[in-house]
């Protein structure tokens, strides 16, 4: 039942777009007559009129074109996801060129990525490293991997994690000065700023409360401030103050014991970190890999 239900679907799709029982009759190598008899089963089953007939001309009914709108869609996306199916079958291979940010790809990507060639041997990568915004169109990237809202509507993205906010200081800091407790508690300490290039000065530190999750913002004060991760991080390190983190770049001091880490219940979720790539009908089997290697990465 099912498989004639899409059967006569199938049918009247073709007539519509090749405008004529005999011609969607060669397309799908049946004859006329038995397109006829498939569109006319679907019209009893809907209730409707899909086309209106003459000895000389086929035409569509609006219902007709209102349901050639719906289905055409759905067959296009049942196509795509034979294609993708039969895209994951084959075997990744060749150079796959992909950009990441700094810190997120040196801490938790590229230590990985020997595991990815080893699982497909016929795989090369070519990675590069940015924390602006590239056109991987122009520049010929396959992958990109970013932090932050997707906006460029031509590319493709798949969402494999998210950024979370920790704030961190060395056991010197927290002996001399304390460990603060609550978000009030951070007026008395000297917390390392990050230099913002949009909007305020220097960015808020980001949070959520503990009992609802309702993230919220509060600006701190302290006596260095940055633009680099990678200088909070050793900032923090050095025991001048409270950093806030990503957990990928406190995570590697916290398990060594430089960094503890204060206020957990007010740790909060930040942007999506996301894989973008140019929009095509069929995604590369390295592509895929890659998108899917980086997301169990990540969730881990």
């Amino acid at each position: 039942m099912a498989s004639d239900r899409l059967g006569s679907i199938v049918a009247f799709v073709r007539v519509a777009e090749l405008g004529g029982f005999a011609a969607a009759g060669r397309d799908l190598n049946v004859s006329p007559s038995a397109i006829s008899k498939s569109v006319a089963r679907l019209e009893e089953r809907l209730q409707l009129r899909l086309f209106h007939r003459t000895t000389r001309s086929l035409t569509m009914t609006e219902d007709g074109k209102l349901f050639f709108e719906r289905c055409s869609g759905i067959l296009t996306d049942l196509d795509r996801a034979e294609e993708d199916m039969r895209a994951r079958a084959a075997r990744p291979s060749g150079i796959l060129r992909i950009e990441m940010p700094t810190a997120l790809g040196r801490l938790k990507i590229v230590p990985a990525l020997g595991q990815l060639t080893s699982i497909y041997p016929e795989l090369r990568i070519a990675a590069t490293f940015a924390d602006t915004v590239t056109d991987p169109i122009a520049a010929g990237i396959d992958a990109v991997v970013r932090i932050g809202e997707p906006r460029d509507e031509r590319l493709m993205a798949k969402r494999v994690g998210t950024v979370r906010y920790i704030v961190c200081a060395s056991p010197s800091y927290l002996a001399t000065h304390g460990k603060p407790e609550t978000i009030e508690d951070l007026s008395r300490h000297d917390c390392v700023r990050r230099v913002s290039h949009y909007g305020p000065e220097f960015a808020p530190w980001r949070f959520s409360r503990p009992e609802t999750g309702e993230p919220f913002e509060r600006f701190v004060q302290g006596t260095l401030s940055f633009d680099s991760p990678d200088a909070m991080v050793d900032t923090g390190l050095s025991g001048a103050g409270l950093v806030q983190l990503h957990t990928y770049m406190a995570e590697p001091h916290i398990k060594s014991g430089a960094l503890i880490e204060v206020l957990a219940a007010f740790a909060a979720d930040g942007p999506p970190i996301s894989v973008l790539f140019p929009s095509n009908k069929n995604l590369a089997p390295k592509v895929r890999a890659f998108i899917d290697f980086v997301t169990k990465i990540l969730r881990a």
